[in-house]
């Protein structure tokens, strides 16, 4: 049974989006917990509010802090390990996807370096491919770009942008 808590469903969504964008679930789950409840978590508080392991937790909040979307965070007197959103993970996204991007393009450019000029349709069609990637590379760095410095000309905490629809 679906939960009808708008912040558990938010959890859930954002752990759906995750693994659609071919990561762990969990991970998403995890990350959304973090955003929507804004304050830090101990590994087992996660786990009972996610309804799973302490290790499949674990497992998920440092593959987050390898990627710099989470941090961790120490209360004096306590030696549990605490999980809290990292400082730029809106940024870090961007960076992944440029990075994904740029690995693309240097991917398609060794697979476009094998085909014989003799096949020059096929090679071209190859090369624009590896430069639509490499081009979306450089506009998602510049997008990270941008984004670091809006977050030192404003305070995220408080700014209110209307998010556009993009229905068609």
């Amino acid at each position: 049974m679906q939960s009808t808590d708008p912040i558990d469903r938010f959890v859930e969504q954002m752990g759906l989006i995750t693994q659609s964008d071919g990561g762990p679930r969990i991970a998403g789950r995890i990350f959304g917990l973090l955003l929507a409840e804004g304050r830090p978590f101990a590994l087992n508080e996660m786990a009972e509010r996610l309804k799973i392991s302490k290790a499949s937790a674990s497992t998920n909040a440092r593959l987050l802090l390898s990627a710099g979307m989470v941090q961790l965070v120490a209360r004096p007197g306590d030696r549990q390990d605490y999980y809290e959103m990292g400082a730029d993970p809106y940024g870090r996204m961007v960076d992944t996807i440029s990075a994904r991007m740029r690995r693309s393009a240097k991917q398609v450019l060794e697979a476009e370096a094998l085909i014989p000029d003799s096949q020059g349709d096929a090679k071209r069609r190859v090369r624009e491919l590896a430069i639509f990637y490499d081009r979306s590379a450089d506009f998602f760095s510049t997008w990270a770009a941008h984004l670091d410095q809006s977050a030192a000309d404003t305070d995220f905490g408080q700014q209110t942008e209307t998010v556009p629809s993009h229905d068609r």
